[in-house]
């Protein structure tokens, strides 16, 4: 009983460290692909990774794609994710692991397992279970500087005042919104992309919008709530394609997926509109998901 209790306190004192070094990190680094997938966000497991890290208060950035300011002077604010595959001949197992900027793994977490025979939904709920780890720390960034000395060697004296990290900020993205660009409409030419932007009022209610349906490219799209916004889904699909974060200005949400970021509003008529810069034309997008309910 007492080498029993010992036990218990060595891991909680373990888990309690963990949560305390981690807080001390702004973001999460997500890679587009791991070693043992054969291309990018193969499985979703890159976008699973990261909607799980968001879900749990994160701040996360892609590894390829446009990073904050603050991150680019100092690399050693962020821990970059990594998923190793210990899998058997009958068992899925996952393991997550987040390494500092010194290439210093400072968490790993237990096995996630899985005994589903389809590829995707083993991975994916062996991620999950990875991912209990992470839930317990209850994630809170602190600022503290328990990072390695080359994030402080790269600190200037001075320091700026910091915004609430986002993959894109709401004013970046609301600025790229003033510049002309073709609109993507998979069906009804007619829909009317020019409409202004409105708030969520009482017509258009939390709930109101959950029981809504969009079509985009001949597929259909719903809404389900998050602690921070909407998950946007592909009708029956179990995991989101991308993030409606609540901007705190009206109506104005920012769009956040494995591949773009920018903003969300709905139009006059109900329709999702999501606009975002396109980086291989440098050039804003517009996409309307069309109301069908």
């Amino acid at each position: 009983m007492k080498r029993l209790l010992i036990l218990i306190l060595m891991i909680s004192s373990m888990a309690g460290s963990y949560a305390q070094n981690i807080n001390s990190y702004k973001y999460i680094i997500i890679p587009e692909t791991y070693k043992f997938t054969k291309g990018v966000d193969q499985y979703q497991l890159n976008s699973l990774t990261k909607f799980l890290f968001e879900k749990e208060g994160f701040n996360t950035v892609m590894m390829k794609g446009k990073k904050p300011a603050d991150l680019r002077q100092d690399p050693c604010q962020g821990l970059t994710a990594d998923v190793q595959d210990n899998s058997g001949l009958f068992v899925t197992k996952l393991v997550l692991t987040l390494t500092d900027c010194s290439g210093e793994v400072v968490y790993k977490s237990e096995e996630g397992r899985s005994r589903a025979k389809d590829f995707k939904a083993a991975y994916h709920e062996a991620l999950r279970g990875a991912f209990e780890g992470v839930k317990e720390m209850n994630y809170q960034y602190n600022g503290d500087s328990a990072k390695p000395l080359l994030a402080q060697e790269t600190k200037t004296s001075e320091k700026k005042p910091e915004k609430p990290a986002t993959s894109i900020s709401e004013e970046e993205a609301l600025e790229e919104t003033k510049k002309p660009t073709p609109v993507k409409i998979a069906t009804e030419p007619k829909a009317i992309v020019d409409a202004e932007k409105t708030e969520v009022k009482p017509g258009n209610s939390e709930k109101s919008l959950e029981e809504r349906q969009f079509e985009y490219d001949g597929q259909q799209y719903k809404l389900k709530p998050t602690a921070q916004g909407y998950g946007l889904y592909i009708k029956n699909s179990p995991e989101p394609i991308a993030l409606l974060l609540k901007s705190g200005s009206g109506g104005n949400f920012i769009y956040n997926s494995l591949s773009n970021q920018g903003i969300a509003y709905f139009d006059n008529q109900g329709n999702l509109v999501v606009e975002y810069l396109n980086k291989q034309t440098n050039k804003k997008d517009i996409i309307v998901y069309l109301k069908k309910y």
